[in-house]
């Protein structure tokens, strides 16, 4: 009985950890697409000063700088966003077990998955580092 329980605790922790890796990863991609439009929009911008400014014979760079350092911006948050999405697939690895640990001592460890958020706490932690809620591990 206490492999079953221990099963499905797994289970549902590991069903928890995706859902929220997914939600999470979702954010990113919505929020990079934002971004993306943004930048497509600021480009148009960009452009349009440029030819007004041809248009009448003047250069553009001071009108168009602030425009350049937004656009350069959203380049790097996307960037920030791709690494986070990263970084939640890595996490979901770690912590679900898929991906090689380093042998020895990271096996050794021992380790409870909070059954209501799913975060990796030490064996002998009593309540999760993240959520609070009592981990059972008597």
């Amino acid at each position: 009985m206490e492999k079953f329980k221990q099963s499905l605790t797994k289970g549902i922790t590991a069903l928890n950890v995706k859902t929220n890796n997914f939600m999470e990863e979702s954010k990113c991609k919505t929020y990079i697409s934002t971004l993306e439009k943004e930048i497509i929009e600021l480009k148009q911008a960009v452009g349009g000063k440029v030819y007004e400014k041809w248009m009448v014979g003047e250069g553009a760079a001071e009108d168009t700088e602030e425009l350049l350092k937004s656009i350069k911006e959203k380049y790097e948050e996307i960037q920030a966003q791709k690494e986070k999405i990263e970084q939640l697939q890595q996490e979901e690895q770690q912590i679900l077990g898929t991906t090689a640990t380093n042998a020895g001592a990271a096996q050794e460890e021992e380790f409870i998955f909070c059954s209501q958020c799913g975060t990796r706490n030490a064996a002998n932690y009593k309540f999760c580092r993240k959520c609070g809620v009592a981990l059972g591990n008597d």
